[in-house]
């Protein structure tokens, strides 16, 4: 279940550091992948005084679900990022 919030968050960092100043488009993930995603913010959430849960949001930015995806999160200029490639210890952050 972690392993999915550790890619989508290198995703988010490293798009950002890629591109200052744009937001990625959204995440597409499979229906197990958005489950577990979910399951990570709402247990995290729950340490925090005032947090709030956005259901089918991440960083803000929409979840879809697809039973054809890898899962990727979708950069500001459409080009798909696959977040298994968010594994690799080389990739910074």
């Amino acid at each position: 279940m972690a392993v999915i919030h550790r890619r989508v968050t290198k995703a988010f960092r490293v798009h950002w550091k890629t591109h200052p100043g744009a937001t990625p488009q959204k995440l597409v993930l499979t229906q197990k992948q958005a489950e577990d995603l979910e399951l990570t913010q709402l247990y995290g959430g729950a340490s925090l005084p005032g947090y709030t849960h956005t259901k089918g949001k991440f960083f803000d930015r929409p979840v879809d679900v697809s039973a054809t995806t890898v899962g990727v999160l979708v950069a500001h200029d459409g080009t798909e990022m696959p977040l298994v490639d968010f594994d690799d210890p080389q990739i910074a952050e």
